[in-house]
């Protein structure tokens, strides 16, 4: 379905006065072929787009409520009223505060919803203390109260959103820092650039921001009151006109004019020598790319969108944030004639970037993306890394297989005109384009609490964790991984609160997932035989690998036998040191090194070479990044991965990677993963361990046989097929 079959509405607060976020939505409407609907609509309020609009402009109230507090509940009244026209779109498209709860509170349940967001409710962020300073003493506390209840709305509503298009980078920052959403995308406002042109150049600076506290024009009327050489025309009006107009009296070289007519404004811009825009912190802010449309440099400041829109020597200057009346009379001396005149063409390229048709053709892509007749698979990312350490980077082997199935999967779903990628996220992956992410700030129990809100109002067409839980209102067609139940079948390694957590998530999962994804046969077979799974409901879908270590035998090795995972009681290592001890007595230049966050039992393992006399040759590294693990892989001699309830085994594809010989315990799964690949010891077994160790010592072409096989099979381990196999199961009828 292409966007001329879409039926779209684009919901605005109000039309009280002409600014750019009303422009812009209008706009918006005007290219989408969309119907607009807002509470009010000033008729002074580009007329021209009104008009263009016809039938498709529905106008709920004549008349709108003035005062401030008072419009925030008159706003959402007047669209409760009229929610029932929300009925029936496919795209809903939320531009303002109030707009934004609207959407999400009402329409169809099918329809899908985009925020262009243009700024988050200022006076709830980081305007609060100054917004309520504006009230009477006794007024404060229900201000706070207030905009407690609107920031948990706000909040709320940013959770129901399909998509966030955030109007530039200042704005995204500004999203993310007060709540923690995040813009999917980028699509600066539309600047009709066709409506500037350079006509000349004159003699003095324009300034036509909206006369009020944030625009500062009185300190450019103070700047200019100082340099009377030089001219300044102010072609705008607002509360602060009258002011403005007696701060300028007597300064014959300040010109206030008022409000013009945009054919006026546009002689006014095309003759000036230089525009003059420094608002404070404005969200995005269109004046300076408005100036160089019609060629024009602009003075603007360092805050707000305008960082972001003003290439600094080039476009014009950025004077610093929070700016006195010498800074201003500092950048007008430099923006001589000769200088202004010089930058015409840059400006000129510089605003094409900012046309109307590259916005239409942005927010169309946006909207075709999102249309309901593309299938929604949806992705719990929160196994990204390890959530109880976010933004580390640090991961187990869950987490590992969790990065690698979604770094597939977004791949893979990129080129599918019928799906789209759904990754549910508790905070920006920045290693993945965001596009793809639906963030859901949250923290503790998020999988249970947030994450499942969120299921339960917007219902994806798939659902898939890669981890351990399926949250209770997962979509019909859900996918859960089970990695192994060692839990089951070895519960005498694991913690009770464990053993409890594990068998009831698994429980869960068998209960509410269509189908279920094992990693290998032995745990497929385990499912069956503890949880009496149907075989057919089970399908083994085994780990894919990345490459990235690239070792050869060629490496210098050091006398090191490496174990990589957590340091934990189920994964024997009590077993490995007890054989290390062994060979330290016939081998005492070996040591034996351990990478690892501490886990069940650690206390008790830590104190193991202690006691066995080897703690000199013994090392702990705790956990350690990436490239530190890369260059022990490289360096050691011997990997050995001792436990028996392993249910996958990627520290041995690492090994294998890195042309380190393997040594495992003798198990299903390692026999199905391993193959010929490694060297087997019987499982618990510190003798025999210590005998394969002492064979692998001796034996350096049985270690050189071995790692060929086992990079043979790393060579036959693709991730994207991986996915490709996910996806049939899906999709499959």
């Amino acid at each position: 379905m292409n966007n001329e079959q879409l039926k779209i509405a684009v919901i605005h607060d109000h039309m009280e006065w002409p600014g750019g976020g009303e422009r812009t939505a209008l706009i918006m409407a005007l290219d989408l072929g969309a119907d607009f609907i807002t509470a009010y609509a000033n008729p002074k309020a580009y007329p021209e787009h009104q008009a263009e609009l016809g039938d498709r402009l529905k106008v709920l109230s004549r008349t709108i409520e003035t005062k401030r507090v008072f419009r925030y509940f008159w706003t959402r009244k007047v669209f409760r009223r009229n929610h029932h026209l929300l009925d029936g779109y496919d795209i809903l498209i939320a531009s303002g505060q109030a707009a934004s709860e609207v959407v999400t509170n009402y329409g169809s349940s099918k329809a899908r919803r985009l925020l262009y967001c243009h700024t988050p409710p200022r006076r709830v962020y980081d305007l609060f203390e100054s917004s309520r300073q504006m009230y009477p003493f006794y007024l404060r506390f229900a201000y706070s109260f207030f905009t407690k209840r609107w920031d948990k709305l706000y909040r709320r509503a940013l959770s129901r959103f399909d998509y966030i298009i955030s109007n530039n980078h200042n704005i995204t920052e500004r999203l993310a820092k007060y709540t923690g959403f995040w813009a999917n995308e980028e699509i600066p406002p539309p600047i009709i650039t066709a409506n500037y042109a350079n006509l000349g150049q004159g003699d003095y600076f324009l300034s036509w921001g909206r006369v009020d506290e944030q625009k500062r024009i009185e300190l450019i009327i103070e700047a200019f009151a100082r340099m009377p050489e030089q001219k300044l025309i102010v072609a705008s009006g607002g509360p602060r006109l009258e002011a403005v107009k007696q701060l300028a009296r007597g300064h014959k070289n300040i010109t206030i004019v008022g409000w013009v007519s945009d054919d006026e404004l546009k002689k006014l811009v095309g003759n000036c020598q230089a525009a003059i825009y420094i608002p404070v912190d404005e969200d995005a802010g269109m004046t300076q790319l408005e100036a160089n449309a019609a060629g024009k440099p602009v003075i603007g400041v360092d805050e707000g969108g305008l960082r972001d829109t003003i290439i600094e020597g080039v476009t014009g200057t950025k004077i610093k944030a929070n700016p006195t009346a010498d800074d201003i009379i500092i950048a007008v001396q430099q923006f001589t004639p000769e200088w202004c005149q010089s930058q015409s063409e840059k400006c000129l390229a510089h605003a094409k970037k900012y046309d109307r048709e590259i916005f239409s053709q942005k927010i169309k892509s946006a909207v075709s993306n999102l249309s309901p007749e593309r299938k929604v698979l949806a992705i719990d990312a929160s196994r990204w890394e390890d959530p109880r350490q976010p933004g580390k980077g640090e991961r187990s082997g869950v987490e590992v297989y969790s990065r690698e199935i979604i770094t597939a999967l977004v791949q893979a779903v990129s080129g599918k005109p019928d799906l789209r990628l759904e990754l549910i996220t508790p905070r920006l992956i920045i290693e993945l384009p965001r596009q793809v992410q639906k963030v859901l700030p949250g923290g503790k129990r998020w999988t249970i609490t947030v994450l499942d809100k969120y299921l339960a109002y917007r219902r994806p067409n798939y659902f898939l964790t890669p981890s351990y839980y399926l949250p209770r209102h997962s979509p019909e067609n859900s996918i859960a991984v089970v990695h192994d139940i060692k839990f089951k079948t070895d519960p005498e390694r694991y913690s009770l609160t464990d053993r409890l957590w594990q068998g009831v998530t698994t429980r869960y999962n068998l209960h509410r997932a269509k189908r279920i994804i094992a990693v290998s046969q032995a745990t497929k077979d385990d499912l069956v035989m503890h949880y009496g799974c149907q075989p057919n409901d089970v399908v083994v879908v085994p780990m894919g690998y990345t490459r990235w270590i690239i070792g050869n035998d060629k490496n210098t090795r050091t006398n090191t036998i490496l174990y990589v995972g957590r340091i934990d009681k189920k994964k024997s290592i009590s077993i490995l040191i007890a054989a290390f001890a062994q060979i330290y007595k016939k081998y005492p230049n070996w040591r034996l090194v351990l990478a690892g966050k501490p886990g069940f039992g650690s206390e008790e393992i830590l104190a193991m070479p202690s006691k066995l006399g080897v703690e000199a040759a013994v090392i702990f590294l705790g956990y350690i990044s990436d490239a530190q693990k890369k260059q022990y892989l490289l360096d050691a001699a011997i990997f050995v991965q001792p436990s028996a309830t392993e249910g996958a085994a990627i520290p041995l594809l690492e090994a294998w990677d890195a042309a380190t010989p393997g040594i495992v315990a003798d198990t299903p799964v390692m026999r199905e993963i391993g193959s010929k690949g490694v060297v087997y010891f019987k499982p618990e077994d510190a003798y025999s361990l210590a005998q394969k160790i002492e064979e692998l010592i001796n034996n350096i072409k049985l270690g050189e046989e071995i790692v060929v096989t086992g990079q043979k099979k790393l060579a036959s381990m693709s991730w994207p097929e991986i996915c490709q196999q996910i996806l049939k199961i899906f999709l499959e009828k």
